[in-house]
């Protein structure tokens, strides 16, 4: 009894807090710096046909961050972090349209693990004429702190008045270990999200491999919601990180086609945009790469990218290149 009185009073807070996210008081106007708050939350399912009478993504504004070719920092990059300025040059001459930077985990005490490494990255990412989106991994047990982080990345803005292009949420946490309340709570929150960025504001949704989810391990989050999460978000960012499944350039190349077939699959009459996010690149050669770019080139996805950037070779640049 304790335990259900506790977690109606949760959610009674939740609430308290989702209503305040959208007032001005709190976070700033709902539209953010991307103007209108109305959407529309059945914008892909007329179905568009791309090249070869296949259904195609719709583009917009909303999916330009994720377009073309995007690299990954994450709050462990330590050398991107002790000097940024010479890590996003770097990106920038090997053909970098956008960078995803991490802002922090439900494990961090603060909303910035690297406040003053994300302030210069984003500056010199604007000198450079780079998006940045933000991307920040919640754990769902506490829905108020996550989503407090969520705003406080999405209102960031530097001493220069620049700030994130995007963000996108990092869904793979299981520390809400039963399914249908770990979709329940992901759900509410991301529809607090969009309530907070505006209608117009990008938003990205990082999702654990599909192949994962309907293949090799069904169990992890049976009844993911794909089709819900498709009305909140305007990407999604598949984590196909192959180098933990498989070896070499072809069976790179399936696990990849996989990821996709699975979300078309599961997102049967939306054109939802997709990013294919590879590697890991500390782990992934140069033949494997390129499997990964041949696939990814072949399919109707508007982006790719590489997690991360400091383990890049120069093979896996020469094949990333191709996606420029």
């Amino acid at each position: 009894m304790r335990s259900r009185v506790a977690r109606a009073c949760a959610l009674l807070c939740l609430a308290g807090l989702v209503a305040c996210v959208g007032s001005p008081e709190v976070v700033g106007s709902a539209g953010g710096r991307h103007g209108s708050s109305d959407r529309s939350t059945n914008r892909w399912l007329a179905p568009a046909k791309g090249a070869g009478g296949s259904e195609g993504p719709a583009l917009s504004t909303a999916t330009r961050p994720y377009e073309g070719l995007g690299t990954w920092i994450d709050i462990y990059d330590t050398d991107v972090w002790e000097h940024p300025v010479r890590a996003v040059r770097s990106m920038a001459a090997h053909g970098i349209r956008t960078i995803y930077l991490q802002s922090s985990n439900y494990h961090r005490n603060r909303p910035f693990v690297h406040p003053e490494g994300v302030a210069a990255i984003v500056d010199a990412a604007h000198r450079q004429r780079l998006e940045v989106v933000a991307w920040y991994l919640p754990g769902l047990r506490d829905l108020a702190l996550d989503l407090h982080r969520a705003v406080r990345t999405i209102r960031f803005e530097t001493r220069s008045g620049n700030g994130f292009d995007s963000f996108a949420l990092d869904i793979e946490s299981a520390e809400v270990r039963r399914p249908s309340l770990r979709t329940a709570r992901l759900l509410r929150m991301s529809a607090a999200i969009r309530r907070a960025a505006g209608g117009e504001y990008p938003l990205g949704a990082i999702v654990v491999s599909p192949d994962r989810l309907v293949r090799t391990d069904p169990y992890f989050w049976p009844g993911f919601p794909w089709r819900e999460l498709a009305e909140t978000y305007d990407v999604f960012l598949p984590m196909t990180y192959y180098t933990y499944r498989v070896e070499g350039p072809r069976a790179t190349a399936r696990y990849t086609a996989r990821s996709v077939q699975v979300i078309r699959r599961q997102t049967s009459g939306l054109r939802v945009p997709i990013h294919v996010v590879g590697g890991i690149s500390f782990d992934a050669t140069g033949p494997e790469t390129q499997g990964f770019v041949d696939t990814v080139l072949e399919r109707d996805v508007i982006g790719a990218s590489y997690y991360t950037f400091p383990g890049i070779t120069v093979d896996q640049w020469k094949a990333l290149s191709e996606l420029r």
